[in-house]
């Protein structure tokens, strides 16, 4: 297309090898091949064998702890005080893993079977399946896109209101933290008026503020569960370790 070509320059030098230093991450570190394994797997088995409580845990585990990496492997992230990555860390990876992990399920059809779900409903209950359901459907069906949204959501900022008796975390470096967010938000905004234009660029970040309140819901009600809470302490106490060690 004309377009596309015509609009190349819009994607600096500098920001085409950030997009595909990003890129390259995800693609190392991709959940899609651990759920496409996991349900060739299950394909193999008896009917009746496929989708136990077991199996289909790990797998869920497995998806949202791929998010670890996602916050080791950014060069920005990691150039932070400790202290700030650790209140980033917390206040972000269930929906940064979260909301990957809908993605990667949706995409491979796991949310379309009933018996995935049914027995995912049996772990996490029906409220937090059926939200997690709709953010699947509601994210882009542009993977580049959606690792640019993961990426902003590492430095998001707001904290949500699910907790009670919290105080606030106060950020030591504000300033560049909002600078990363921004550079990604203007990253993932030039990548959308270069592959597409101006209307599905606008479109796309409208419907990702949709999608954001729909996962809420699902977080709102899994923080509830001692066991998810379980599960994202450990993953943050291992990324904290990971990024100390690689110091």
């Amino acid at each position: 297309m004309n377009l596309l070509r015509s609009d190349q320059s819009t994607l600096t030098t500098e920001q085409w090898n950030l997009l595909s230093n990003l890129i390259h991450c995800y693609d190392e570190h991709s959940t899609f091949t651990t759920a496409r394994q996991f349900l060739n797997e299950q394909n193999k088995l008896p009917i009746k064998m496929r989708f136990k409580l077991g199996p289909v845990n790990e797998l869920l585990t497995s998806c949202v702890a791929g998010a670890q990496v996602l916050f080791e492997k950014n060069a920005n992230f990691v150039s932070l005080c400790s202290h700030d990555r650790s209140i980033l860390l917390h206040n972000t990876i269930k929906r940064v893993g979260g909301i990957g992990t809908c993605f990667t399920l949706h995409n491979i059809g796991l949310f379309g079977n009933p018996a995935f779900c049914k027995t995912a409903e049996s772990i996490y209950g029906t409220i937090i399946c059926d939200f997690s359901k709709r953010t699947g459907v509601q994210l882009d069906s542009d993977i580049v896109f959606t690792k640019l949204i993961l990426t902003i959501l590492i430095f998001s900022t707001p904290d949500y209101v699910y907790y009670t008796n919290t105080p606030p975390s106060i950020l030591k470096d504000i300033k560049t933290i909002l600078h990363f967010q921004e550079m990604y938000i203007e990253l993932a905004w030039r990548y959308l008026i270069y592959k597409y234009d101006h209307n599905r660029a606008v479109l796309s970040f409208s419907n990702l503020i949709r999608c954001l309140f729909t996962f809420h819901n699902a977080v709102v009600a899994a923080v509830k569960l001692q066991q998810y809470l379980d599960m994202i302490n450990s993953f943050v106490k291992q990324t904290e370790e990971t990024l100390l060690l690689s110091k």
